[in-house]
């Protein structure tokens, strides 16, 4: 009977320690089951985007801009067929600019231009006719450092005039009458009187007009 007892006692105490074990184990089931819940529905972690980053290097504009030709405005009159103002190209030179007003006339005085100087830009090309007094520098706008030979402002006419910077047949008419009622300029202050004459104007006839 003792020994029966003895086993009794064995398996009622085994089965509380399986019961034991099995509570146990169901109470870490039912805690552990919200933890991974709560732990799904936690959104990933957006990684952050890479930035755009383009290998193209800035070269294709800059070669764009060598491309493009420097556009130039010069002023051709005289003796030539059609004259006027014409758009030509940073490296053009002075017989492109005749070229583009028709060419010479059958009275022009070819030596009264440098053909082969290059243009520059509001630069002014006259050509002049055949026994007309000319000076070269002068109407290509480039005074020369010796020997220059500047226009006389109190005598000179509208076509001489004309060639220089900035003036047209306008202005040339205003600077003509101006003599006219006035009498001969004596000074470069005094041709500030006359209409569309600025210090700028002349700043840049300085060197290139005189008086007597």
């Amino acid at each position: 009977m003792e020994k029966l007892k003895r086993h009794m006692n064995w398996i009622i105490g085994g089965g509380i320690l399986l019961t034991l074990a099995i509570i146990v184990s169901l109470f870490n089931y039912f805690q552990s089951e919200p933890n991974m819940t709560i732990t799904s529905q936690i959104p990933k972690q957006l990684e952050p985007k890479t930035p755009i980053t383009t290998d193209q290097p800035k070269r294709k504009n800059e070669d764009k801009k060598e491309e493009t030709e420097t556009e130039i405005m010069v002023d051709v009159q005289g003796s030539v067929k059609r004259p006027g103002v014409y758009e030509l190209k940073e490296g053009d030179r002075v017989l492109d600019a005749i070229q583009m007003a028709g060419g010479f006339k059958d009275g022009a005085e070819v030596r009264s231009v440098n053909r082969a100087l290059k243009i520059s830009d509001e630069m002014i090309v006259y050509v002049a006719e055949k026994g007309e007094k000319y000076e070269l520098q002068r109407a290509l706008n480039k005074p020369m450092e010796e020997n220059i030979t500047l226009v006389n402002i109190n005598s000179a006419d509208e076509t001489v005039l004309q060639t220089l910077n900035g003036v047209g047949p306008a202005k040339a008419q205003s600077i003509i009458s101006y003599r006219e009622e006035n009498g001969p300029f004596t000074s470069l202050e005094q041709l500030l009187e006359v209409r569309g004459i600025g210090e700028k104007t002349i700043e840049q006839w300085k060197n290139q007009i005189s008086f007597d």
